[in-house]
């Protein structure tokens, strides 16, 4: 089966970005900031949607606690910048102003198209019954999105669509594996913790609160065994 949502979803990214990366010459940063705000409360009301599926809290707050500490232990975001950082440069990418400012934007855009909670579940979607209608919406707002983060990033962001590819592919075919082997309590409290991921992504990108947003990367692999664990816990 071909994973044509994912394809889409990636191929709207494209497009806003080298749309953006166009005009972002043209753009002026007072208009630009405000639209960031914006973009961010966006993806906080998503965030919030998305918790209301919701079933063991204390499972979401155990994998979320533990998924920061071990992003905080391994110096998770930092080690991903790095890379990115070393791939940008390689490939002569320029990074305009502050480096460190614009290595932290470029992680944060990368983390919000490649493993906000509505990209990934609409990718096990897909993969398990062909339903991509999750990937098409966020695909129309995705185009958007990229093209705002290209103003800023330029053509560099067009990378982004490598590891996003990637993520969202993966998440594709182990659907038929994984899921059957979860219950719709697990799949539910994943979503919700992509949820407060993707809250979390809301918060940074209206810079309402500087977050590593990627350390919290590992709650979407602990949610799933923790969830499993408190459902036969409190029977």
């Amino acid at each position: 089966m071909i994973p044509r949502g994912i394809i889409l979803d990636c191929a709207y990214v494209l497009l806003g970005t080298n749309v953006g990366s166009a005009i972002k010459d043209h753009i002026p940063s007072r208009i630009k900031e405000p639209m960031n705000v914006i973009f961010g409360v966006a993806a906080m009301a998503i965030g919030m949607i998305s918790l209301g599926r919701l079933h063991s809290l204390p499972a979401v707050i155990l994998a979320l606690v533990l998924g920061g500490l071990i992003g905080e232990v391994t110096r998770l975001e930092e080690r991903i910048q790095g890379l990115f950082q070393r791939v940008l440069r390689k490939l002569h990418f320029s990074i305009p102003g502050d480096t460190e400012a614009y290595m932290r934007f470029y992680l944060l855009v990368t983390v919000t198209l490649c493993a906000s909670g509505t990209n990934l579940f609409g990718a096990f979607q897909e993969g398990l019954s062909g339903d991509m209608t999750i990937l098409l919406s966020k695909a129309v707002m995705d185009i958007f999105a990229a093209a705002l983060f290209a103003t800023t990033l330029g053509r560099a962001m067009n990378l982004i669509v490598l590891p996003q590819f990637v993520i969202l592919s993966a998440c594709f075919y182990a659907a038929q594996f994984l899921l059957p082997l979860s219950t719709p309590t697990m799949l539910d409290d994943f979503v919700a913790t992509g949820g407060l991921l993707t809250f979390v992504l809301g918060l940074s990108i209206a810079q309402i609160k500087p977050i590593r947003a990627a350390n919290l990367l590992p709650a979407l692999v602990l949610i799933w065994p923790a969830s499993w664990g408190f459902t036969l816990w409190l029977g």
